[in-house]
């Protein structure tokens, strides 16, 4: 008995481990299938490294760039944005989204 439900337990845990690392983004440099994006550690014109993602859809950029900045708990400053989207465009005529962000606040 004392195994069987060990092995429930067990169970569960893999499942709900898997969900989760399925929905994370990427926390370091390069592709991100599951997001779409693509992010990379540039020097900005200050010379403070910094990180550029570009991403089919705005939404991927900010997942990728919270994931990016985990260890500042999800904070970044947005330094350049290009495409992002307003109210009523088309992301077709607009073209892929981009943002240079900086961790910490």
């Amino acid at each position: 008995m004392r195994t069987r439900s060990t092995m429930q337990w067990m169970f569960v845990m893999g499942i709900t481990s898997l969900v989760a690392a399925c929905s994370m983004a990427k926390s370091t440099p390069g592709p991100d299938s599951r997001t779409e994006t693509n992010a990379t550690q540039v020097t900005w014109t200050d010379g403070k490294p910094a990180i550029a993602i570009s991403c089919k859809e705005p939404g991927a950029c900010h997942t990728r760039a919270v994931a990016m900045c985990n260890s500042t708990g999800g904070n970044y400053v947005t330094l350049k944005m290009e495409n992002m989207p307003t109210r009523g465009d088309m992301s077709e005529i607009r073209g892929a989204a981009s943002v240079v962000i900086r961790c910490g606040t």
